[in-house]
């Protein structure tokens, strides 16, 4: 178990069913591309970006693991999603490293 704990298996978890499962539910189900867009690329696959690298580093789990739900998510667009919707792995990428980033442990200020 402390080998898997080592390589984030809960996060492999996350980025699988999010990369890959969801975008093959949603071309399986013919969802318009519209609602794929608005709705899964940027508001919940942009929200769970941010919300995982703020628990990456809220945990103090290594930096690399940033790059799990980019890179399953870009293997899931590749095979379930049109061409354009790979780019999106990048902002992904860039969310996860903002919200890792941006996210501040609160500081005691003595006067």
């Amino acid at each position: 178990m402390a080998v898997l704990n080592k390589l984030g298996w809960r996060y492999w978890i996350v980025g699988i069913v999010m990369g890959l499962l969801l975008p093959a539910v949603a071309t399986w189900l013919n969802i318009s591309p519209v609602m794929r867009f608005g709705g899964l690329l940027l508001l919940v696959n942009g929200g769970l970006a941010i919300w995982l690298g703020k628990l990456i580093y809220r945990h103090t789990q290594p930096g690399w693991w940033l790059l799990i739900w980019p890179l399953v998510y870009l293997i899931g667009s590749y095979w379930f999603l049109p061409k354009y919707t790979r780019y999106f792995a990048v902002v992904y990428l860039c969310l996860s490293y903002l919200g890792y980033g941006l996210t501040q442990t609160k500081v005691e200020v003595k006067s």
